[in-house]
Formats: C-alpha cells, sequence, structure tokens
C-alpha cells in the first residue's frame, strides 16, 4: 500500500488530557523524561482517530490525498512517534519547538536532538517498519522541522528502500543525507501560483505538494521510477506562472488567530517572528496593534 506521511499539528479538535503537558513532567535525561511521558500516555484514555485530532489545512490536505488514493497515511508526531491515522490516540499539549511552555527539549538534561527524542519514542524503528512493508511509494510531505526529526532514520536506509521515497517540501535541510535529494520531486512556488490546481501557502506546502503528487501523478503512474515521476510532475506544472508579489491579504480575526496557532510552536511564542511569518512568509497582512491584541488572547486562552 502507498503510504503518505505528513506532521501533527499543535492545534487539535478535541481538548487535550491535564496529564498530558509537557510543561509538567519532571526533568532529567532523555530515558527518563520518555519514561514519564509514556506512563502518562498509558493512564490516559484515547479520544479518536489520529486522522481526525489534528486540524489545519495542512494536515487537511494530506488526509484529503491519502483517502482520493486509498493510500496509508501517516503521522510523525512529536508527541507519539509515528502514528497511523486510522488509530485511536489521546490530544495532548506536547511539542519540540523551543521556547514554548510545552517544548519537551527544556526538560533534558543533556545534548539531545529533536531527532533523539522521536527515536527514543519509538519514531524511527516505527518508521523503518513503515518503508519496509510500503508498496510501491512512500510519499514524504513535511515541512523541514518534521524532515530534520526523520533525517537521521531516512540516512539509515539501503538503496532499495531510498528508491521508494517521494519527497516533496522540506528544503534547505542539511541533515537529510544527500543521497536522499534524488528522491526530491520539482515542486516549488509555482504550485503557489494562479494556475495551480491547489494554491495556498508556504505553511501548507508540503501537504499541497503530497495531495497533487498522489492525486495527479502516482494514480496515473504507481510504480514509476523517481525520473518518471518528476518528469511527469514536471510537465504537470510547465505551464503554472509563478505568484507575483502583492500586498498582504486581509483576513478576520478568526481566520489570523488560525494562522498564528498553526505556527506558535515554530516561532516558540515569540510575536516578533511570529508577525514576520505573517507578513513575509505567508503574505497576510496585519497591523501590529491589531496583532499584538490577537496574540495576547492566544497566550490568555492558552494559559486557561
Amino acid at each position: 500500500m502507498t503510504v503518505i506521511l505528513t506532521a501533527c499539528t499543535q492545534r487539535k479538535r478535541v481538548s487535550h488530557s491535564p496529564l498530558l503537558c509537557a510543561r509538567d513532567l519532571p526533568g532529567g535525561t532523555l530515558s527518563d523524561v520518555v519514561e514519564a511521558w509514556t506512563d502518562r500516555l498509558n493512564q490516559v484514555k484515547v479520544t479518536c482517530p489520529a486522522k481526525h485530532l489534528y486540524c489545519g489545512r495542512s494536515f487537511s490536505e494530506a488526509v484529503k490525498g491519502a483517502q482520493n488514493i486509498q493510500a496509508d497515511l501517516y503521522i510523525v508526531s512529536a508527541g507519539l512517534g509515528l502514528v497511523p491515522g486510522d488509530v485511536n490516540v489521546p490530544s495532548y499539549n506536547l511539542t519540540v519547538s523551543k521556547g514554548t511552555a510545552d517544548c519537551v527539549m527544556h526538560k533534558l538534561n543533556g545534548e539531545y536532538s529533536e531527532a533523539d527524542w522521536w527515536a527514543a519514542l519509538g519514531g524511527a524503528e516505527a518508521l523503518l517498519h513503515v518503508i519496509k512493508q510500503a508498496d510501491p511509494v512512500v510519499v514524504i510531505g513535511l515541512p523541514s522541522p518534521y524532515l530534520r526529526m526523520i533525517a537521521p532514520t531516512l540516512a539509515l536506509l539501503s538503496d532499495g528502500l531510498r528508491s521508494k521515497l517521494r519527497i516533496v517540501g522540506g528544503r534547505g535541510v542539511p541533515e537529510l543525507d544527500p543521497r536522499l535529494e534524488d528522491f526530491r520531486l520539482p515542486y516549488d512556488d509555482r504550485l503557489d501560483g494562479p494556475d495551480s490546481s491547489l494554491p495556498g501557502t508556504r505553511s501548507d506546502f508540503a501537504s499541497r505538494a503530497a495531495r497533487h503528487f498522489a492525486e495527479e501523478i502516482l494514480v496515473k503512474a504507481p510504480v514509476a521510477s523517481i525520473d518518471i515521476h518528476r518528469t511527469l510532475a514536471e510537465a504537470s506544472m510547465s505551464t503554472w506562472t509563478r505568484p507575483t508579489t502583492k500586498s498582504g491579504t486581509r483576513m478576520s480575526d478568526a481566520a489570523l488567530k488560525s494562522i498564528i496557532l498553526d505556527h506558535w510552536s515554530r516561532a516558540g511564542g515569540r510575536s516578533t517572528k511570529l508577525l514576520r511569518i505573517l507578513r513575509d512568509e505567508l503574505n497576510v497582512a496585519c497591523e501590529q496593534k491589531r496583532f499584538a491584541k490577537l496574540a495576547a488572547e492566544i497566550r490568555k486562552e492558552q494559559a486557561l
């Protein structure tokens, strides 16, 4: 079965269990903190299938792509490791994005990376198993932070297993084995342009590219080589123009808060960085005073 790999999101449809907040974990070694977190996970009842837990366009595009071609969806999760979309899971509040109260990295005594934490949760072992079992391909639709988290695991793959990979998104990841770049598809900002069949913002680029490849390329050539897949993807985008620079898009307060929440962990909750993401990356117009008010509301809501 084809596999589509996507990332978890901070926003969830179900309120997290009070027991599953990283801020309340005791500090210690990597194994100590993993053990404490796992014990808490085992005490909490599951709430819903993983594919129904996470919110946001980035996640929903991956879900649609997997459903439309009947692929298996797997979620790279900072709190749960690697999760099949159909498996029931608990709601939680844990991130590896530094600067937030629920960043688990602040609990670790010693020099550990986000990849170390994810592997200790069992994510690395699970991903290797999934790739071995997948047929014919594994579509990796991950943004850069999550691609960095799984990069050491992908570096362990044999030549034969690497040939199953189709990578979109996550550019500029120095931790990625250079040999894996041979299996990257040629999606670029034409996917964001006016002619694209799936336009959007940079924050959901990887998931949109994964969905486009799954629905427009993979269904037509499911067992083709990476060279053929790359050629077909390029041909599909050949008549698309790139987006033009324009003044920022205006949005309602509710829509802005939703986007701010999507990037909260990535920016460590820092207002300056969040505002730069809105303006420079997402091309969203937001006056500084208005942004400060919305950010303050989000901080208050998270403290409840």
